[in-house]
């Protein structure tokens, strides 16, 4: 199968192109570069907002997963025009050339859409509720590609991640929070925690996210969404006090300011997945400490 990925270089596309590459699917890789976490010379530079090259990308292969975005929360509020301008409009051109061309699409949708749970543990029917700029511009992603389903027959499969960590993720405001914890407590420097810090997340391993893009794409999910998630949700501190117990336990966390658009809690139900066979193997602390050993390589 020739596979189709967007944002080839950034931290779930590099591992996705792997993966598949591993499984004997050949893989045209394609990025900006503008957010990228890996220099890749097998990934072609190319903008989604680039309506006629995404045409030509999209008739060379079989399936598209289309992980392209601006992922940043902050940067969505300093420049939302130009966060709907890629995950909205740049998504639209990749739902119009797999319209043409009928090629499957996956779609990486977020948790983020959802905004702070309101059930406990939340279903794919768990009310929209962005709190930012960056999940209102999933959200219209994701519901545009469930109505290039329903207007045009697409075959589309939309793959809501909750928050994912592992190995090069960027430890920037573009990475998780994990990641740029991590990075601090290795340089000497405190973890600086958003407010409370008892704002929770749910954490999966990068193998699990991968497992759930190979699901979406070898599975007719006939245009409904997909959660993949731990069911289990961490707070801001204790993910802190893990990071700082496990490298340095003379840094304690320092709090700062609180952030806007910021989302209190994700807890995701992965029924749905596990009844298309997807099995659940994140171990949140034995994974992060896999996480730490990585990275301590790149400090010596």
């Amino acid at each position: 199968m020739i596979i189709g990925i967007s944002g080839a270089a950034g931290f779930i596309g590099h591992h996705l192109k792997k993966r598949l590459k591993s499984k004997g699917h050949q893989v045209i890789g394609i990025d900006n570069f503008q957010w990228s976490t890996v220099e890749d010379s097998e990934v072609e530079e190319m903008d989604v907002r680039n309506r006629l090259e995404i045409d030509r990308l999209i008739q060379q292969v079989d399936v598209v997963c289309h992980l392209a975005a601006q992922i940043s929360v902050d940067k969505s509020i300093a420049n939302p025009q130009e966060t709907i301008d890629i995950n909205v409009n740049g998504t639209l051109n990749v739902l119009e050339a797999c319209v043409k061309h009928k090629k499957k699409l996956v779609f990486a949708s977020s948790s983020e859409i959802y905004g702070t749970s309101q059930s406990g543990f939340m279903s794919e029917s768990h009310p929209l509720d962005a709190q930012s700029v960056y999940g209102a511009s999933k959200i219209m992603g994701d519901r545009l590609c469930k109505a290039y389903y329903d207007t045009y027959g697409l075959d589309v499969s939309i793959l809501r991640s909750f928050n994912t960590f592992g190995p090069g993720q960027r430890m920037d405001s573009y990475g998780g929070v994990i990641a740029i914890f991590t990075d601090r407590v290795l340089k000497g420097l405190p973890p600086r925690i958003y407010g409370t810090g008892e704002q929770k997340r749910d954490y999966i391993w990068i193998e699990d996210a991968l497992a759930g893009y190979e699901l979406a794409i070898s599975t007719d999910l006939k245009g409904k969404p997909m959660n993949i998630a731990s069911g289990i949700s961490h707070s801001v501190n204790d993910i802190a006090k893990m990071i700082c117990e496990k490298i340095n336990p003379s840094i304690k966390p320092q709090h700062i300011e609180e952030r806007k658009g910021e989302v209190q809690e994700l807890k995701g139900d992965i029924s749905f997945a596990q009844s298309l066979g997807f099995r659940l193997k994140t171990d949140f602390e034995k994974n992060l400490q896999e996480y730490i050993n990585i990275e301590k390589q790149n400090y010596v």
